[in-house]
């Protein structure tokens, strides 16, 4: 009996090693991909006819003015330079605005 025991305690560690060896590269292959929200935003950018072929950064300037966080703004910046302001409504119905901004280095 003891060996019966034996061999299902050796094949339970097998298992649990092979899956948190195939966790570790499955995390590591998806933490290459752009995230699904930056994903949502370039689609968003490039339904308005604008050019954001990847985006570098998302920021969500912060305020305490009311009805601020309904609208919840986003700066994207894109890695060829050029940056937009996205307003998203609490609605579901609701469009996004989108707004380019000046690039960085670029005056107003």
């Amino acid at each position: 009996m003891s060996l019966l025991f034996q061999a299902r305690s050796l094949s339970a560690a097998a298992l649990i090693t092979a899956a948190s060896v195939s966790g570790i590269a499955l995390a590591q292959a998806q933490g290459d991909r752009p995230d699904s929200h930056e994903r949502e935003l370039a689609q968003i950018i490039a339904g308005e006819g604008h050019s954001c072929p990847q985006i570098e950064s998302v920021s969500t300037p912060q305020s305490s003015e009311p009805g601020w966080d309904i609208l919840r703004p986003e700066v994207v910046v894109c890695r060829n330079g050029n940056r937009f302001m996205i307003v998203t409504s609490g609605r579901r119905n609701a469009r996004p605005i989108v707004r380019p901004l000046p690039s960085i280095g670029q005056r107003l």
